[in-house]
């Protein structure tokens, strides 16, 4: 394939010289995926609490558990599937399935945005994101959906990360009374 078909990386030695416009956006959108990995990171784990409370094991045991299932697709369907079989409390259920939703939901735009190459301008501007994966139809194989990075994508990873505080604040307000349940449950 000749050299000239394959995208070219951006130069960001040259990029930061002029430190401009081009830094400034390119940075936010750095601080805003970092942001989003670090609120996701926190409320993935505490699917680790979740798991040793339904599992009535302790934190060592749910760690391994959790680690050894390599997606959060399958973590939160384990939970899932241990509320379904160990709680019987139909309200307490639901607030499970609710909030491992609602991280599905955000673990959507997470996934975009990590599991993507990124294009930039000859300024250094975010310009798109490219998935990283080959999506299939009726008539033809394509590699990755491109994405613009514009204002809207933007404003929805700050939604995404706000939205992931609050998951977290529900996570944390259902352990102790899953536990109570679990205890009760004996």
């Amino acid at each position: 394939m000749p050299k000239g078909d394959l995208p070219q990386p951006p130069d960001f030695t040259e990029m930061n010289a002029g430190a401009g416009v081009g830094a400034a956006e390119r940075e936010h959108l750095m601080t805003l995926v970092g942001a989003l990995s670090l609120a996701w990171s926190n409320n993935e784990s505490v699917l680790i609490y979740l798991m040793m409370v339904l599992l009535r094991t302790d934190d060592l045991s749910a760690a391994l558990v959790y680690g050894t299932l390599n997606t959060a697709r399958a973590r939160s369907d384990l939970v899932s599937r241990l509320t379904r079989a160990h709680v019987s409390d139909q309200g307490l259920r639901g607030e499970v399935a609710d909030v491992l939703n609602a991280l599905e939901k955000c673990g959507r735009v997470r996934n975009d945005l990590q599991h993507a190459s990124y294009e930039f301008d000859a300024a250094g501007r975010p310009v798109s994101t490219r998935s990283m994966r080959v999506e299939q139809n009726r008539k033809r194989l394509s590699f990755g959906r491109v994405r613009p990075v514009d204002a809207a994508r933007k404003v929805k990873i700050a939604e995404v990360i706000e939205e992931l505080g609050h998951i977290n604040q529900r996570l944390w307000a259902l352990l102790p009374r899953l536990e109570s349940h679990m205890n009760n449950a004996k």
